[in-house]
């Protein structure tokens, strides 16, 4: 059983922009008074909606200081992304490509509302069959509803699909999902539950999960 559908993660899977993320939350929670290092961004908000992140962080905030704190978070996101331009990563454009190539149906599943934008501005959009439009689900990372809309949306099972994920919110979300998942590290740094960890993509990157996949049938098949 070869996988038949690969579903992105995009800010810092195909593009560069998780460290601008991380800046702009950073600047909104300094105005309340928290410190908000890096490590903390990956380990907990990072992968969810605006306003769940926002929700997690101030969890005793009315609904009008979420939207305030949600709104403040994009002015800062817009402000730093104009002098900022997002990296693209040149490694994940090829294995777009490939896949292409291969008849392996691609889909979006991110949770922030400024990465389809800039995957259309960068001409990569064109690489996805589907949006999963995470953006705007109710339950966001790490429940597993992204991934399986993305898997409805391109006409596939679960076990047919695997993720390409950065953070553990998206990780656990995949594994929720009952879909094989990819752990793209690309700082190195370690991280559990991916059943695949992947420093950049390649043609290995594609025969690993081949080889999952078909290790995955023998073994249903003994």
């Amino acid at each position: 059983m070869a996988f038949k559908g690969a579903i992105f993660d995009i800010d810092g899977v195909v593009i560069a922009t998780e460290k601008l993320h991380y800046t702009a939350w950073k600047k909104v929670f300094l105005n309340y008074g928290k410190k908000f290092s890096f490590n903390e961004f990956k380990k907990t908000i990072d992968g969810m909606p605006r306003d769940k992140g926002a929700r997690f962080i101030f969890p005793d905030l009315n609904e009008k200081e979420i939207n305030k704190i949600c709104e403040k978070k994009q002015f800062y996101f817009n402000k730093i992304s104009k002098k900022e331009k997002a990296k693209i990563y040149k490694d994940a454009v090829k294995f777009l490509k490939l896949l292409k190539k291969k008849k392996i149906k691609t889909a979006i599943a991110t949770s922030s509302k400024n990465a389809v934008p800039i995957l259309k501005k960068t001409g990569l959009f064109r690489y996805f069959d589907i949006d999963a439009e995470g953006a705007f689900l109710k339950k966001g990372k790490p429940a597993p509803d992204i991934f399986l809309i993305a898997a409805k949306k391109i006409k596939l099972k679960p076990f047919e699909c695997v993720v390409f994920e950065d953070s553990l919110n998206g990780i656990i979300a995949a594994k929720r999902a009952k879909m094989k998942c990819v752990a793209v590290i690309r700082d190195g740094k370690k991280i559990k539950k991916a059943d695949i960890v992947i420093r950049k993509f390649s043609q290995k990157t594609f025969d690993k999960i081949n080889r999952l996949f078909l290790k995955e049938a023998k073994i249903e098949k003994d």
